[in-house]
């Protein structure tokens, strides 16, 4: 678990479906991860939670609930994935998605911040050892962009027509921060 003044970082639970199934079913879901079924139901909510703690288990992915420190009510969820470990490269994907009330309050710069210090401290202060971060969006995903970079990511590149939206192939854009950053 991690911690911030105002969040915790931890897993979801079974009793939270209900509130991950209304998240993943919004219209900026649908948009910018059409992926995702819509709409999203418990069932896939229930199979989503199975998934994540089976690729956690693997070491392929690690997967917090965004929660508020005060009420402990889930807000989002913020994901490490893709994660390459080859001698000294060392990066992951970060992804995210917040749940419609908890939008546009700087809840997951600063979760995505946490994550970010605990990803580079040392394995022996508890750390993951990373080197690289990075965030892969659709250029119009002005919210996504936001974050990133409220988050101290840095805009490293667009590929022209890279993203598949739901309406559409949109731009996609990375930024990246560095243990060094």
């Amino acid at each position: 678990m991690l911690e911030t003044a105002r969040l915790r970082l931890r897993r979801w639970r079974e009793d939270e479906v209900e509130r991950i199934a209304a998240a993943r079913t919004n219209q900026a879901t649908a948009q910018f991860l059409p992926f995702i079924p819509q709409p999203f139901t418990v069932e896939d909510a229930r199979f989503w939670l199975k998934d994540m703690a089976e690729q956690a288990s693997a070491g392929k992915r690690f997967n917090w609930c965004v929660a508020d420190a005060a009420t402990d009510q889930g807000l989002g969820n913020l994901t490490l994935f893709g994660i390459h470990t080859r001698g000294e490269v060392r990066d992951a994907e970060v992804g995210y998605w917040m749940h419609p009330e908890a939008q546009g309050r700087g809840v997951m710069s600063e979760a995505v911040q946490a994550v970010a210090r605990w990803y580079f401290a040392a394995p022996d202060d508890g750390g993951f050892g990373g080197r690289r971060l990075f965030i892969r969006t659709a250029a119009t995903n002005t919210a996504a962009r936001r974050t990133a970079e409220k988050a101290g990511f840095r805009h490293v590149g667009t590929e022209r027509a890279a993203f598949q939206i739901a309406t559409r192939v949109d731009d996609k854009v990375t930024y990246d921060l560095l243990i060094t950053d």
